[in-house]
């Protein structure tokens, strides 16, 4: 069985709101993690949802930036996003300075489902998919869930906030594609030796990465019969529903698509086909 956990503003309506950046971290050249202050999402987020962040005070680029929520500090009011740097919009954000005020449009999305029955929970990463479920991995651990962590990168220095996850005791397994750290090969090979891991317990899957890798963890899952969470990382333009730019085909008979702004980020991987 499992629990939706309930996340967004009284009324669950998102709001623009301002936030403080307070802190941030460089990882690489290229991905940096920004610190914000905001009572509002700090208090309210939780884990799988995403913020929708204004890159700049001008007209260009004119889109806000869609991100997850990569951890919140409810008591010091702050959260945190995981940024890496691909175009002019994450170029512009990630050379913001500490005390610049952010336009921000938040909570979006809805959260994972917890687990009320299962004990397990298998976290799988790919890449920059790590973002959401560092937040879920701390919702988690102080329920007492076992939590195993799957994380694979293309080399040993894009693992950002492995730290984080050793701090929660927790287990975990790395791969890298040019064998530079852990196991050498995509962590979907890694997964299948590792099956054992989701078979000693009721467990289940939470996974977030680019789609050829969830299509695989999808069909494992099934495969293994293990309920399966995937939260998907696409482009998107107004991050509520209006544009439907962020389209994704549904496998119910009854619509022909879902849309990850508004549907998701998160969905059951039986809800959509990723095969495309």
């Amino acid at each position: 069985m499992i629990e939706k956990t309930s996340g967004s503003l009284p009324n669950s309506v998102p709001k623009i709101l301002k936030g403080k950046l307070i802190d941030k971290v460089w990882f690489t050249p290229k991905i940096v993690r920004l610190k914000i202050a905001n009572h509002d999402l700090a208090n309210f987020s939780q884990p799988g949802q995403f913020v929708n962040v204004k890159v700049t005070d001008n007209y260009m680029p004119l889109l806000r930036r869609p991100f997850s929520i990569h951890g919140v500090n409810r008591q010091e009011k702050w959260f945190e996003i995981l940024l890496q740097v691909i175009g002019k919009g994450t170029e512009l954000l990630s050379k913001y300075q500490i005390g610049k005020d952010l336009d921000i449009f938040g909570p979006l999305g809805n959260s994972f489902s917890l687990p009320v029955r299962s004990n397990h929970a298998i976290l799988i990463a790919g890449g920059l998919g790590i973002a959401p479920l560092l937040f879920l991995a701390k919702e988690l651990t102080p329920k007492n869930f076992s939590v195993t962590l799957f994380w694979g990168n293309k080399t040993k220095e894009a693992f950002c906030s492995l730290e984080d996850f050793e701090e929660l005791g927790l287990c975990y397994f790395l791969a890298t594609e040019d064998g530079s750290l852990g196991f050498e090969g995509k962590i979907t090979e890694l997964v299948e030796l590792k099956k054992e891991n989701f078979q000693k317990s009721n467990s289940v899957i939470y996974a977030c990465g680019p789609n050829p890798m969830l299509q695989k963890i999808k069909e494992f899952a099934h495969q293994s019969q293990i309920p399966c969470q995937v939260s998907l990382e696409t482009i998107m333009a107004c991050g509520f529903g209006v544009c439907l730019g962020c389209n994704v085909t549904s496998t119910n008979i009854s619509e022909v698509y879902k849309y990850v702004c508004k549907d998701g980020p998160v969905f059951y991987s039986s809800e959509i086909d990723l095969s495309e």
